[in-house]
């Protein structure tokens, strides 16, 4: 396809080539042709994010998520369904995974620490717990974390996982309401529902754990697909901030 109506779709989404996205977003769509009905179709609901990432911490985010959209449209065998739940906090996506098989995806990001007062695995764990509320039950989960405030490799997620189920054996509930959970027992019936986590650390690497756990499993292809999407080399870089826009 020419350019030119890709060109038309990102201005219209984005209001002006100066906005910080709206280059790396035309890219995006050069590059992965099924992104282009997808785009067309939630035009109206992207404009709005746009619009509403008013600095360059809120516009991360939207980079974050629109990252994440173009790797699951880039498979023509699924379909994907942006912001699935209606009426309250819910996954930001659903896949239907080469038309039978639902997966759920939230995607987050761990922003740099603003002081030293909790460690990175520590916030880690905060951000884990306030999305577990929202995975669905009855399939399966895949929360992304991009993690702008350094590497987390396996044994430092499992290490986390590990303190967050010793929290819940002891029954600390206060230790979950304070990270966005209702209590112990909120998490033991949220936890099951993750059925892996990537963390993208920009320029760095994928890591992408899956909890044994967990009540469904990702599919053994998607797995391996997610070994493939490279979000961190697309994530490597922040939005500049822009004073037009």
């Amino acid at each position: 396809m020419s350019s030119t109506p890709l060109r038309a779709l990102a201005a219209a989404i984005f209001g002006s080539q100066q906005h910080p996205l709206a280059a790396w977003y035309l890219a995006r769509l050069v590059a992965v042709a099924p992104l282009h009905d997808f785009t067309r179709l939630h035009q109206a609901k992207i404009r709005k994010k746009v619009r509403l990432a008013t600095d360059p911490d809120l516009q991360r985010d939207l980079q974050c998520e629109l990252a994440v959209a173009a790797v699951l449209a880039a498979d023509r065998r699924s379909r994907l369904i942006y912001e699935p739940v209606a009426g309250r906090r819910g996954p930001d996506f659903l896949l239907c995974h080469k038309d039978h098989t639902d997966i759920y995806v939230e995607v987050s990001r761990l922003r740099p620490a603003q002081s030293a007062d909790r460690s990175a695995t520590e916030r880690l764990a905060a951000v884990v717990c306030g999305k577990l509320g929202q995975l669905a039950a009855g399939a399966a989960n895949l929360l992304v974390l991009v993690s702008d405030a350094g590497m987390f490799d396996i044994a430092a997620i499992e290490g986390m996982l590990l303190a967050l189920r010793r929290h819940a054996a002891a029954g600390d509930d206060a230790y979950f309401a304070f990270r966005g959970l209702a209590g112990s027992r909120a998490f033991h019936q949220a936890i099951v529902r993750l059925s892996g986590l990537l963390v993208v650390v920009p320029t760095a690497t994928d890591t992408l754990y899956q909890p044994y756990q967990a009540r469904h499993a990702l599919p053994a292809d998607l797995a391996r697909m997610i070994g493939n999407w490279h979000l961190s080399a697309d994530l490597g870089f922040l939005p500049a901030p822009n004073t037009e826009h």
